[in-house]
């Protein structure tokens, strides 16, 4: 394939994603560049856009195409100054149509160099006719960790939210709990966290174990294995009573940290079984900016369970609880206490 010449990049780039599709893998795919910048903006936190983030939507009807919705709005953006909402569906960025894209191909669209300009037409229910904004890329930061405290369990608890793991995720968490001195418990709420930059998830987990406990083992084809540890200290955040919120969407990083938690007998799961992706991508760039995201290994929890995969986690309690710090009040009270 690589003596073979192509009449264009883009019938180079059709033979790339046939040959990676013949392995049978799903994690295993081609990026251009434009999607290749959208997935490293992700991992570093800083991105060049609109500030929103996206969600498949299902066809409507059969036949019909995906849809990409928006699943949240990041506050100070130009997206929240445009009025723009969750569940507004995008439907044309400068006159192209976004119907039948994924949720990554449509960032990648909507992204652009700071300052520029960008026509979006989007559907929201209860509007007979699409909406058009017109708004101008900025630099926004994700906002990929959140907290906030709550009473509960006749005492102060802090709330975490962890939407994506990045670079930055470990030190986030850390500076929210910091700031939450005297809480009697942690939560973490890893609900709709599909992952992200596999070392977040391993740091975060660090914080809250003692020095020298196992945290996952990565093996490869030839079982060659890696493992990864808490450091020669115990975490400063050890003590606390500590609970995960998760659910379906639960998967990848978050499956890692939450799996090391259990596995150690540190925290507790409420909600649903998690997601079940227990394999491991690298990303290797090509010489024109595009990429390959390639399956290299596999993770195993710390008592070397490798069935995660396709099965996920499940919970300790199964519950359905409300968004946000809400949450915490459908925590079984006595998870919440020094034991």
């Amino acid at each position: 394939l690589v003596k073979k010449k192509y009449a264009s990049t883009d019938a180079a780039y059709d033979e790339i994603r046939a040959m990676l599709g013949s392995l049978g893998d799903k994690y295993t795919r081609f990026l251009t560049p434009a999607q290749y910048k959208a997935v490293y903006s992700v991992a570093t936190g800083d991105v060049a856009g609109i500030g929103v983030e996206l969600e498949a939507k299902p066809a409507a009807a059969a036949g019909g195409q995906p849809r990409v919705a928006i699943s949240s709005v990041v506050e100070g953006g130009p997206a929240e100054a445009a009025g723009l909402l969750p569940a507004d569906v995008l439907e044309e960025v400068d006159g192209f149509s976004l119907r039948g894209l994924s949720p990554e191909e449509a960032a990648a669209k909507v992204r652009g160099a700071v300052g520029t300009k960008l026509r979006l037409s989007v559907s929201r229910g209860g509007s007979d006719a699409p909406l058009v904004k017109l708004l101008e890329r900025a630099t926004v930061k994700l906002a990929g960790v959140t907290s906030s405290s709550t009473s509960a369990a006749g005492g102060r608890v802090g709330y975490v939210r962890i939407k994506q793991f990045s670079t930055t995720t470990a030190s986030d968490v850390s500076k929210a709990l910091s700031e939450m001195a005297g809480a009697q418990a942690f939560v973490l709420d890893l609900r709709g966290n599909t992952g992200g930059y596999f070392p977040g998830g391993v740091d975060v987990a660090r914080l809250f174990l003692p020095k020298q406990t196992g945290i996952t083992y990565v093996v490869d084809k030839a079982r060659n294995t890696a493992a990864y540890t808490t450091y020669d200290e115990d975490g400063p955040f050890v003590a606390t009573p500590l609970v995960l919120l998760v659910d379906s969407k639960t998967a990848s990083a978050s499956e890692i940290l939450a799996s090391a938690l259990r596995d150690n007998d540190r925290a507790a799961l409420v909600g649903e079984r998690t997601f079940g992706k227990a394999v491991i991508q690298t990303v290797e760039q090509l010489e024109d900016g595009s990429a390959v995201v390639v399956t290299m290994a596999k993770y195993e929890t710390p008592v070397r369970r490798s069935d995660i995969n396709q099965l996920g986690l499940p919970a300790d309690v199964s519950k359905e609880c409300p968004a946000g710090k809400e949450a915490v009040a459908c925590i079984p009270p006595d998870l919440l206490r020094s034991r």
